[in-house]
């Protein structure tokens, strides 16, 4: 008969593995990559000229391709295509005529956080999209 000893360390070991990997599995569950980004978003930035608010549109279609626009309404800017990707809770997107990025993560299904920047002199700078409708 084969007798088991007790290793409290091996124990430890794998207790501590489970918490981790329990963390884990949490963290990444909390936001499906396919969760639906679709819908209109709304962010608002600190400016010499006071508050600016910035809505993107964000579409679906019938093949799962993303296709997204902005509006500046301050700007009288509207519906400006973006070049838009949207991939494993990772948003990108890139906004052609004034050579502006935007790189950041769904982190709930309400908030969309990342960092914006340009090439016209501004310093990039957080930036959170809110969900509107």
């Amino acid at each position: 008969m084969r007798r088991h000893s007790n290793h409290p360390g091996a124990l430890l070991l794998l207790f501590s593995l489970l918490i981790w990997l329990g963390m884990a599995c949490a963290a990444f569950t909390k936001v499906s990559p396919v969760a639906d980004i679709t819908g209109t978003w709304k962010a608002e930035f600190d400016t010499p000229e006071g508050k600016l608010e910035i809505f993107m549109k964000i579409n679906k279609s019938a093949t799962g391709d993303f296709t997204a626009t902005m509006d500046a309404p301050a700007f009288g800017a509207y519906d400006v295509p973006l070049v838009f990707s949207f991939e494993n809770g990772v948003v990108h997107y890139i906004i052609p005529q004034v050579q502006a990025t935007f790189d950041g993560k769904l982190v709930d299904p309400s908030t969309i956080e990342g960092v914006a920047s340009s090439q016209e002199g501004a310093e990039p700078g957080p930036a959170i999209f809110k969900r509107v409708e």
